[in-house]
């Protein structure tokens, strides 16, 4: 192996792949780079078993081959050459790269025993990176850090009538966003994708009206874009039955602007930071009283809202509400709730954005 590239080139290369290098340190070639050479260019691989991804690049090429070497210490040396061409040659099982009067050595693996890059060959979806990655930040938010119910750690992507949702929950907040745009080439299919492998996905899309490809194989998906192949693996399980919880009706129903209502919740939340105090939503003839008691002291905010309904009142944690607020585009939020019952919360103008909060009992 031994092939000429742009500096910059090889360091964006192995900047996309490195997410997916092992570092549990039981599988040595785990931890390595698949470094694959061939009339096609420079292949660059890095695979843990739970998500792998692939990118190709053009260079040089003065003679094939492939091989491993460590990713973590690959990564760190090529980023810190300068700024211009680098050679990588393969000599006597080691990777020698230079770059002007600059030159290391690293030892390699065979590229054999490397595992295989997973085939996912039906085709589920397409969408821009923009849409994907507002998907994947309006619902990742709400899954839970549990792994003994692997289930709540994942978000549920669906094609369902020909529409694509995500749909995420810890039990105590469920978050469900429909994509705007989109194909689907799928009558219907349900995928729950690990939310770390899902939020490293969001930071390698170009985000530049790319097209994102996706493919299902293997209890695996592959999202295809540029010259870069990102496959994560899937939770096995069945996702619990949303649909019972989302378009439950509430009595009551308030609206104000969504910056006005970050703002009281964030001041509130600052008050009952020292023991996780709830707030406490209380709403009467178009009033909206907002009310924290911590043992550090009280806050209390009143605003003229448009109201329909009953007088209610409900306790709800300010940080699962302002993980909600925060992740809308809108400038007015519709939030309806009932006492003890489940809130719901979304734009005012939209039915593509749900979530709905439980409340807490005070």
């Amino acid at each position: 192996m031994h092939f000429l590239i742009r500096g910059s080139e090889l360091v964006a290369s192995v900047a996309m792949v490195e997410k997916a290098i092992s570092t549990n340190g039981q599988t040595p070639v785990l931890e390595g780079l698949h470094l694959l050479v061939d009339k096609n260019g420079l292949t660059i691989t890095a695979n843990n078993l739970q998500m792998a991804i692939q990118t190709q690049t053009s260079c040089n090429v003065m003679k094939t081959g492939e091989h491993v070497v460590n990713g973590r210490l690959f990564s760190e040396l090529v980023r810190k050459l300068p700024a211009q061409d680098v050679t990588v040659e393969w000599n006597d099982g080691r990777i020698l790269i230079s770059a002007g009067t600059m030159e290391f050595s690293l030892n390699t693996i065979t590229g054999e025993e490397f595992p295989e890059y997973p085939q996912c060959d039906e085709k589920v979806m397409s969408l821009t990176d923009y849409e994907l990655l507002r998907l994947i930040r309006n619902s990742a938010f709400a899954t839970a850090n549990d792994d003994h119910q692997p289930i709540f750690s994942g978000v549920l992507m669906e094609v369902k009538d020909r529409k694509i949702n995500f749909v995420a929950t810890d039990s105590n907040r469920l978050a469900f966003v429909q994509a705007e745009t989109g194909s689907t080439f799928i009558e219907e299919g349900s995928f729950i994708i690990p939310k770390v492998n899902l939020v490293e996905l969001g930071r390698c899309l170009p985000v530049n009206e790319t097209n994102i490809q996706v493919f299902s194989g293997n209890n695996q998906l592959a999202f295809k874009f540029d010259n870069t192949v990102f496959t994560t693996r899937l939770i096995d399980g069945r996702f619990p039955n949303y649909m019972s919880v989302l378009y439950t009706e509430q009595k009551t129903k308030m609206k104000m602007k969504r910056t006005q209502l970050i703002q009281a919740l964030e001041r509130a939340a600052i008050v009952g930071r020292v023991d996780n105090a709830p707030v406490l939503i209380q709403v009467n003839e178009g009033v909206l009283e907002i009310e924290t008691t911590s043992k550090l002291g009280k806050s209390q905010e009143q605003y003229n809202i448009e109201h329909e309904g009953p007088p209610e009142q409900a306790a709800y944690s300010p940080k699962f509400m302002l993980d909600m607020l925060k992740t809308m585009d809108a400038d007015e939020v519709e939030f309806r709730f009932e006492g003890s019952r489940q809130a719901l919360m979304k734009a005012a103008d939209s039915d593509q954005h749900l979530y709905i909060l439980m409340p807490i009992r005070i």
